[in-house]
């Protein structure tokens, strides 16, 4: 069914209140409440987290947001990216080995594609398996990861040479299905664990 002219603006709207409050978040150095027991920069307010039902590295549907999880950390890029993707992959890989295992097993991350053209389920489970066997990739059609981007406030800049500009935050989302905590990608691995020990707890 097509969007009406409203109902596409409002969705925009949101799209743009959220990449505005994600610019805040990681740049702003406000004095938000209990600042002290995260490492990350809390989003204030936070935002509830857009779920949407993609095709993981296994070929299967799976959830982007799974409520089964305590804490959900998000991070859009592609596999043939030379430097913000590795780093904030293989971060966070060493944040989840670091964790407990009873923390461990209420955490989650999970890898959405910026690249459906190239980034298949099997070019998907080959790359996040360098980082971590337990990590979820997601891709799916265009139009389908369009919807996502967008809801995640993530812009799409095609650029020279097969490479791609776009959002390179990591998003973390709590038991509430909340964005709660927004990271650069050259964020430390002690501090991802830190605060997925919190939300896990």
């Amino acid at each position: 069914m097509k969007a009406t002219p409203i109902r596409a603006l409002a969705a925009g709207a949101v799209a743009a209140a959220l990449a505005i409050a994600i610019l805040i978040a990681v740049f702003a150095r406000r004095d938000f409440p209990h600042r002290a027991h995260y490492a990350g920069t809390p989003l204030d307010p936070p935002k509830l987290a857009s779920d949407a039902i993609l095709i993981d590295q296994t070929g299967h549907a799976q959830h982007l947001i799974d409520p089964a999880f305590a804490a959900t950390f998000v991070f859009f890029g592609y596999t043939h990216c030379p430097d913000e993707c590795p780093l904030a992959l293989a971060t966070l890989g060493r944040a989840y080995r670091a964790l407990d295992p009873a923390a461990r097993q209420r955490t989650r991350v999970v890898f959405v594609t910026v690249d459906p053209a190239q980034d298949t389920p099997a070019v998907l489970g080959r790359y996040v398996a360098n980082f971590d066997p337990h990590f979820v990739a997601l891709t799916d059609s265009r139009a389908t990861l369009a919807k996502v981007w967008q809801a995640y406030g993530v812009e799409i800049q095609p650029q020279a040479k097969e490479l791609i500009g776009h959002g390179d935050a990591i998003y973390a989302i709590d038991a509430s299905g909340h964005i709660v905590l927004i990271y650069p990608p050259d964020v430390k691995a002690s501090d991802l664990e830190h605060d997925a020990s919190a939300l896990a707890s």
